[in-house]
């Protein structure tokens, strides 16, 4: 295998890593804030893990897969593209920490 497949194939199921990871993450977060009664402060807790988590998200999504001067392959934008999907998954999964009731 190529070096430019192997970095295509890698960054191919990084999105999507990074997106479950997080999304444990958010709602670890959710469940320790109403377990322990962290009240005023769990709100922008999230808000703030929230955003920390998309920043790696819209860094792969932007990030060409291949090198300059190396020629694309269906890999390497399969992998953009999936990166892209991932990003926008997170925005969508991850939003409703903003605005929905943490804690019934």
């Amino acid at each position: 295998m190529k070096r430019q497949d192997t970095r295509a194939l890698t960054l191919l199921i990084a999105g999507f890593t990074l997106w479950s990871g997080a999304f444990v993450l958010l709602y670890a977060l959710q469940a320790l804030g109403c377990a322990y009664g962290w009240g005023d402060m769990h709100r922008p807790i999230l808000i703030g893990a929230y955003l920390v988590s998309l920043l790696p998200l819209a860094w792969l999504a932007w990030r060409k897969p291949y090198e300059t001067g190396e020629p694309q392959t269906s890999l390497s934008l399969s992998a953009l593209w999936a990166n892209r999907a991932a990003l926008g998954a997170g925005v969508l999964v991850y939003l409703p920490v903003t605005f929905a009731t943490a804690c019934l």
